[in-house]
């Protein structure tokens, strides 16, 4: 298997750590001139386009030691059940971010993503 052909889960998981990181380390630099730094953190969303658009570079469906866990991710990406992520989440997020001077750094944004960051604390 080439690099090319891996399944990009761990590309994305990586830059979504990088992105965090990033984050906060933005928030330390930027503090003392009295910019507040946040990441929203939105859940899955199937009123998004998200599932659809990252479908066509899920890669490993032809690999037999891949194949379980794409198909898990696309399943996951097709299931209407459970708590999700709505626009109207994140558009909250943002304006806490934005309006509140006490907000956290991380925000969760939509039911799934406060029950995912309580998990991983």
């Amino acid at each position: 298997m080439t690099l090319k052909q891996l399944p990009l889960v761990s590309v994305y998981c990586a830059s979504q750590a990088a992105v965090n990181a990033l984050t906060e380390s933005l928030a330390v630099e930027m503090e003392p001139f009295g910019v507040r730094v946040h990441i929203v953190l939105p859940g899955r969303s199937p009123q998004t386009s998200f599932g659809s658009s990252a479908m066509p570079h899920l890669r490993g469906l032809d690999d037999a030691d891949y194949e379980p866990m794409i198909e898990g991710i696309i399943a996951g990406f097709r299931d209407e059940s459970g708590p999700v992520t709505h626009a109207a989440d994140v558009a909250a997020a943002v304006w806490l971010a934005a309006a509140d001077l006490n907000a956290p750094l991380g925000i969760a944004a939509g039911e799934d993503a406060v029950h995912w960051m309580a998990e991983v604390r």
